[in-house]
């Protein structure tokens, strides 16, 4: 009787073939588990990164957004003032119950405030000059001058006037000082919050603001 040969089994169904196998797997799942943790840990330590970066950015430029933002300076009593092809000097300010000569003076409604202007031509024409070029202004209040008082502020002793401010001609290089009169009440002639408002013409195209400070 001839003898059985005995059967070698297939490697794949060696016992230590899938132990084997299985210890791979496990190092293989546990090295990648590992890498991605570390990589979304690193992804986002960089996203941290860029967003303090960014708001560290936009928190400068707002900083230098306020740097660049100077307050506006409006002039005031004893600043000149260019006000298109004129420039416009406020020498002073004054009240008074009373302008113009002893004999024949001006009373006030109110209070007089008196201001002592002069006036420059820069351009090449002869302009004309009036005290409707200021106006006086409290918040949204006009105040308009008051023509006559103006002319008597104006006026000598000897009853001369000079540069009355009441259409004066002016020519280029010229210029004039006189006095511009405003009948307010008391409370508004005394307050602190007063400017008057320049225009260059009878049009009142370019106007500048003054302080009356």
């Amino acid at each position: 009787m001839a003898k059985k040969e005995k059967v070698k089994k297939p490697i794949y169904k060696k016992w230590w073939v899938w132990a084997l196998a299985i210890i791979v797997v496990i190092a293989i799942a546990t090295g990648g588990g590992e890498d991605d943790t570390t990589a979304g840990s690193d992804k986002a330590e960089d996203s941290g990164e860029q967003t303090a970066s960014a708001d560290s950015g936009a928190e400068d430029s707002t900083s230098e957004d306020k740097k660049e933002e100077p307050k506006e300076e409006i002039p005031g009593i004893g600043d000149t003032v260019e006000v298109g092809a004129m420039t416009y000097t406020i020498n002073e300010k004054t009240t008074s119950d009373e302008v113009g000569p002893s004999v024949a003076p001006e009373t006030a409604n109110g209070t007089y405030l008196v201001l002592d202007i002069t006036a420059l031509n820069n351009g090449d024409e002869s302009v004309t000059i009036d005290g409707s070029y200021f106006k006086l202004k409290q918040g949204d209040k006009t105040f308009e001058a008051d023509s006559m008082a103006s002319i008597s502020a104006n006026q000598g002793e000897d009853g001369t006037i000079q540069n009355s401010f009441f259409m004066e001609q002016l020519n280029p290089g010229s210029e004039m000082s006189g006095k511009v009169v405003f009948d307010i009440a008391p409370d508004i002639a005394e307050s602190d919050d007063l400017v008057v408002e320049a225009q260059e013409g009878i049009f009142g195209t370019v106007t500048e603001t003054i302080e009356l400070q």
